[in-house]
């Protein structure tokens, strides 16, 4: 169901009271055009860099991602957690040994704000190695599109 916060609220004064809902913020994802857009360049850079996509995409979350820093108990194995972080040391707190790690959110799971930020980072970062780019107004022509979705929340 979509709708405005108050039309959320009656349809749920309206729901079975024994089940559980969740109600949360409808964000604008980024589209498939922007996505491969991303990722051409990436491998344009990665080649440039003679370096790996994996590696060049995790430097593109560092400088230009959200992230999250996060303390650990030592025993959680963190990459069976987390596609994309960074290990930053040991710390103690309440006499328990714990690693703390920056964690960086994964380019699928960005809102159209945080994966525009990653795409012109991205953008700089070829036109600094010479590769040719899309201009800023190529660029502005790709649309964020959110797949239709049904009243079950779920895409056509």
């Amino acid at each position: 169901m979509r709708g405005t916060l108050y039309e959320c609220i009656a349809y749920l004064t309206e729901c079975d009271p024994q089940k559980q809902y969740e109600v949360k913020e409808v964000k604008k994802r980024r589209s498939l055009t922007q996505n491969a857009y991303y990722w051409a360049m990436l491998n344009k850079l990665a080649r440039k860099l003679h370096m790996g996509d994996t590696e060049v995409h995790l430097n593109m979350l560092r400088e230009y991602g959200v992230c999250e820093v996060m303390s650990l108990s030592m025993s959680v194995p963190a990459g069976d957690y987390f596609k994309y972080f960074d290990d930053l040391g040991v710390d103690f707190i309440d006499g328990e040994e714990r690693r703390t790690l920056k964690v960086y959110k994964g380019s699928s799971r960005m809102d159209s704000s945080e994966f525009s930020r990653l795409i012109e980072g991205m953008r700089e970062e070829c036109e600094a190695q010479g590769i040719d780019v899309a201009t800023p107004e190529e660029i502005a022509r790709m649309s964020f599109i959110e797949p239709e979705r049904n009243d079950y929340g779920c895409g056509y």
